[in-house]
This record gives C-alpha cells, sequence and structure tokens, in this order.
C-alpha cells in the first residue's frame, strides 16, 4: 500500500514541538532506560496515560502519569471497554495513540527521552471508540456505539489528526451508546504490509477484513468470514502475517466445556480468510487477549476467567500448538489479566492485571516458556484501566 511517510518522520524528529498544544504534566522521572511500558487509566473523570521504565531484564519502575485531555469509561471493573488495542504505538515507536471512550476522542502524544508530550485531541468520527490501528501515517478508529463505524485519520506533519475523507465505513450495530459491549466488536488492527483492515465482531461471530486502497482508504464493504470459534475478540499476527484470533467462546462442541480457542487464518488479496489452524483449545477460560511480535515465533493469551497465560507457538504456515497445556503462567483468583503485549523482538511479555492493578513482567525464553520478572503497580485495582503498549 502506497502512503506518504512524511508525517511520521517529521514527528519522529519532533520537527513541530513548538507548535503542540503542551506537554503533558508527568510525575516520576519521565527518563527510560531499556524501552518502556505504557498502560491507559481509562478514569471517566479524565483519563491518563500511565508510563513505566523497562530495564535490561524487563523488570519495571514508575515513570509518569499523563492526561489525555479525554475522558475514560470505566462501565465495568473489569474490561471496560470490551477491546483490545485501546492505546497502540505507532510502527517506529514515536507516537502513542489512545481511546477516550467516554468523551468519544482520540489522543495523540510524541514519545520522547523525557517522557509523553500530548500532541492532538481530536473527534473519534463516532461514538465510544474502543480500538485504534496505526499504520504509516495512517490511524483508524474503532467506533462502538449506536450504529458503530471505522473512521480514518492521517498524522500530518504539524502534529494533527486530519479526518480522512472518504474513510468513514458504517458497521450497522444498531446499537447504544454507551454500548453493550458484549456484542460489538473488539478490535480494529492492520496487516503487517498494510494491506488489508481487519474488525473482530465478538457480537455476531464475523471476522470483517476491509482490503486498502493506494490512497489509504478501505473497500466500501468488508469481506465477511464466519470465525472458526465463536465469539472472535480480538487478533494478532505473526511475523508471517497470518491472522491469529482468540475465540473466547469457543468451538461450541460440550465435550469441551466453556473453555475457549485460538483459530489461525491466511488472509487472501481479495479479503478473503483461509483457515490454518481450526480452534486449538486452550484450556483456559475467557481468552480475549492475544498478542504477538514481529521477532518471535510465539502469541501469548491473556485467560481472564482462569486468571492464567497461555503460549503457543507458531509455525511458517501459521499452525499453532499449545504451549505447556494451556498455562505457561498462572496468577492469584482475582487477578484477572487483560491486555497484554510483546516488545518487537519478541523477549519480553507484559500484562495488565486489572484486578491487582499491577503489570507483571515476563521474559519469554527460547522454548516459549516465561520468567517471571516483577510487578509494578500503580493503578486502581478493579478500577476499569484498559489497554497496555510496550517499546
Amino acid at each position: 500500500m502506497f502512503r506518504s511517510t512524511m508525517s511520521i518522520t517529521a514527528l519522529s524528529f519532533g520537527l513541530f514541538a513548538a507548535g503542540a498544544p503542551g506537554d503533558a504534566m508527568a510525575h516520576g522521572s519521565g527518563v527510560h532506560r531499556h524501552g518502556q511500558i505504557f498502560v491507559m487509566t481509562n478514569a471517566g473523570d479524565g483519563n491518563s496515560v500511565m508510563a513505566y521504565d523497562r530495564a535490561a531484564d524487563g523488570s519495571l519502575s514508575y515513570a509518569g502519569t499523563y492526561a489525555t485531555g479525554g475522558l475514560g469509561a470505566p462501565t465495568r471493573p473489569i474490561n471496560a471497554l470490551g477491546s483490545q488495542g485501546s492505546l497502540v504505538l505507532s510502527e517506529d515507536g514515536k507516537l502513542l495513540f489512545a481511546v477516550n471512550a467516554g468523551s468519544s476522542e482520540v489522543s495523540m502524544f510524541r514519545v520522547g527521552p523525557r517522557g509523553l508530550t500530548l500532541l492532538d485531541v481530536v473527534d473519534s468520527g463516532g461514538d465510544f471508540p474502543v480500538s485504534v490501528a496505526s499504520h504509516g501515517d495512517l490511524l483508524y478508529v474503532l467506533n462502538v456505539g449506536g450504529e458503530g463505524n471505522i473512521a480514518g485519520f492521517e498524522v500530518n506533519p504539524c502534529g494533527e489528526l486530519v479526518p480522512l475523507d472518504g474513510s468513514n465505513r458504517r458497521l450497522g450495530l444498531g446499537g447504544t451508546t454507551p454500548p453493550s459491549l458484549g456484542a460489538t466488536p473488539g478490535q480494529i488492527g492492520f496487516s503487517p504490509d498494510g494491506e488489508a483492515l481487519v474488525v473482530a465482531g465478538k457480537g455476531s461471530n464475523q471476522l470483517h477484513v476491509f482490503p486498502m486502497s493506494g490512497r489509504g482508504l478501505p473497500s466500501d464493504a468488508p469481506v465477511t468470514t464466519i470465525s472458526r470459534g465463536l465469539v472472535p475478540f480480538d487478533f494478532a499476527f505473526d511475523r508471517r502475517g497470518h491472522l491469529i484470533v482468540a475465540e473466547v467462546g469457543g468451538d461450541g462442541v460440550p465435550a469441551t466445556g466453556d473453555t475457549s480457542v485460538v483459530s489461525s487464518y491466511k488472509i487472501g488479496h481479495d479479503g478473503s480468510l483461509a483457515v490454518i489452524s481450526d480452534t486449538v483449545d486452550t484450556f483456559q477460560r475467557a481468552t480475549c487477549w492475544i498478542a504477538g511480535a514481529p521477532g518471535s515465533r510465539y502469541v501469548f493469551t491473556a485467560n481472564t476467567g482462569s486468571n492464567t497465560l497461555s503460549g503457543l507457538q507458531v509455525d511458517a504456515r501459521g499452525a499453532l500448538t499449545l504451549l505447556e497445556n494451556g498455562v505457561s503462567a498462572s496468577f492469584p483468583t482475582g487477578t484477572a489479566p487483560i491486555d497484554l503485549t510483546m516488545t518487537r523482538d519478541g523477549r519480553f511479555l507484559y500484562t495488565l492485571n486489572a484486578g491487582t492493578g499491577r503489570i507483571a513482567a515476563f521474559q519469554v525464553s527460547r522454548d516459549g516458556g516465561l520468567i517471571p520478572r516483577g510487578e509494578a503497580g500503580g493503578l486502581t485495582p478493579g478500577g476499569g484501566a484498559q489497554g497496555i503498549a510496550v517499546r
């Protein structure tokens, strides 16, 4: 897909810093070491992003808190937005995007050596945004309030998010605002090559693929495929671009009980999906979140109902093999691991544990095993926090 990279390059060098709306206020060092973790408070009285420094061994220390300029929507204590991708970084790690579901806005930060700088806060192009997708100088937003829609923006050289004419596509959800989050789509995301925009329709058991044009616009209508497992909550991509979907509702076969599954697909040029691995059982409950990385041959899921993490190996064809009988790590009852993210090199994994208000760190061994590297706190336990990103 052809898109100009000028705006991302300009942002990377901070050429417009003087024209930014102003630096967000930080509390803490604001200086990262080997990288950073960002999590979103999703607070209804003022949304914020909390930053943590990453040490060489993957452990975390608090670095600062930054207001998004919008409102969160803590609709429930755990999984308040019913989504993945509510907080994402640009491909080069220089920009951070956050949804403000309570005020139907999206915020953009520049990521610098001294912390985050708030660059822009814009209307999301719909109601109740829950997920965003970044590729090149494009940003697409998934709004799930009312009829629901996706809306595109261009990141311009002046540090602004500019609505992309002709990018809005209605999803026909027929819902309310705030929405019933169990019935709404859970994620929007670009394929690694930027040629497809994917929406996981967990309430409809559908996977929607919008082939992208050279002008950064999605097809007029998506190519829709019924997911192999029930309730396709969200997805990740492996390093070869295979789509790997967490299907929280399982495979519908009573003998397996109520445990969840993961399936993998190949995306065709026309947006069609071909099944690779059909409903690999995690033997865990509420497998709602999944993360992969360009430098990893593994993906990991957060199983909120079982308070566990599961690992799966992905081969060159995109086929999945469950590791360690589905339990790569376990937490005490009530921990409620939700969002999770991996470093691009695949060496470290981080989970947002919504029940305890803590972030857990793990090193990923060569065989896919997880080595604990401690935890960091600071979030309100059961306070509706959602969204995690790593650089």
